[in-house]
């Protein structure tokens, strides 16, 4: 008799490393299994029913899942169909192991969303080679992920840059100090818009905060008293890139400039938790009717500036998504939850405060 033990979940000493999720029965197996994932190295969760592999995909930031083919509470056919409810092949890949496979298994596999299968037992190197690929491919996908929201943003609309431009010639002959200062912000967004720290995973609060003043303070001098802005805010935190601003920017083109008389706009971002934070982006504009809203996380809608993008970045970077609610005539807000893996500096928190233009 075996006097392997291994108690579930299991989480490896945490390293700068792709985060694998294993999910077996047997804790043999899983332990086997662990030893050469950690020895690789990787980061390993380890559990042994479905049960558990479901609670370790929604609470952790994993690269990878390997499932056991063959589990007493579920099968790996039914735990990677509610992933893939979830998350994309290209957001978590799934690798379904099996001790026999036959035709109909391959086909049930990728059917339930798995993006490979393989027999044990199985060689080292191709076990490792067919990890270290799904990873890859994940990593290159979600870079494209980064470099396309960045992309997007640094894409200054010729409308906008021709607003813009018009609003500071008109200025410069009717009050230069208020030309200089739109100048300054004009400058600040299109320095940040093109920050190469945009591809990066992470950024800050602090960072989104300064190309979202920079944005507003233009459109407030553009619009005047048709639009109305508080931001209120009380802590700096790390979070992916541009998530906030094309928030930001969707409210004004698409709530307030579209409403006559226009309207007001809210952004606020507080800490709900231990490392937890809300951000939400409120407006009182035309809102959304009911078959849009329905299908803007789902589809290129042309509401939509980088939401589809924003929601899947959020789920990989935090397992939250985006909540929408609107209503026509009245409003919208979106607001989302930002996990962080621990808080930063002292030197990095803002003050308490709320700004108004």
């Amino acid at each position: 008799m075996s006097d392997i033990s291994l108690v579930t979940p299991y989480h490896s000493e945490k390293i700068d490393a792709p985060t694998i999720l294993i999910v077996d029965d047997n804790i043999e197996s899983l332990k086997i299994l662990t030893d050469m994932l950690e020895g690789v190295p990787y980061n390993v969760i380890a559990v042994k029913s479905g049960k558990e592999a479901l609670q370790a995909v929604s609470s952790s930031k994993l690269d990878l899942v390997i499932l056991d083919l063959m589990m007493p509470d579920m099968t790996g056919f039914e735990v990677c169909t509610i992933i893939r409810e979830r998350f994309s092949m290209v957001d978590l890949p799934v690798l379904i192991v099996t001790a026999a496979i036959i035709s109909h298994d391959k086909y049930k596999a990728f059917h339930a969303g798995a993006n490979d299968i393989l027999q044990k037992p199985y060689h080292y190197s191709e076990f490792t080679a067919r990890i270290k690929n799904l990873i890859l491919m994940k990593h290159t996908a979600h870079q494209a992920t980064n470099l396309e929201m960045a992309f997007l943003q640094s894409q200054i609309k010729p409308h906008f840059l021709y607003n813009v431009l018009n609003t500071i010639i008109a200025l410069s002959h009717l009050d230069i100090e208020k030309a200089r200062e739109t100048t300054a912000a004009f400058t600040n967004y299109l320095r940040m818009s093109f920050d190469f720290q945009n591809t990066s995973d992470i950024s800050s609060f602090r960072n989104e905060l300064s190309i979202i003043t920079s944005y507003l303070s233009i459109e407030k001098t553009r619009f005047g008293k048709r639009l109305d802005i508080s931001i209120e805010q009380d802590i700096d935190f790390p979070l992916p890139p541009l998530m906030i601003q094309p928030l930001v920017e969707n409210a004004v083109h698409h709530g307030i400039s579209k409403k006559r008389g226009g309207g007001r706009i809210k952004l606020t971002a507080k800490k709900q938790g231990e490392n937890t934070y809300l951000i939400k982006v409120e407006d009182n504009g035309t809102g959304i009717m009911p078959d849009i809203q329905k299908d803007i996380l789902s589809s290129d809608v042309n509401r939509s500036v980088g939401l589809k993008n924003i929601n899947r970045r959020l789920k990989h970077f935090c397992g939250s998504e985006l909540t929408i609610t609107s209503t026509p005539d009245e409003g919208t807000a979106v607001s989302m939850m930002i996990h962080t893996p621990g808080t930063t500096d002292d030197s990095n928190s803002l003050k308490t405060s709320s700004l108004r233009y």
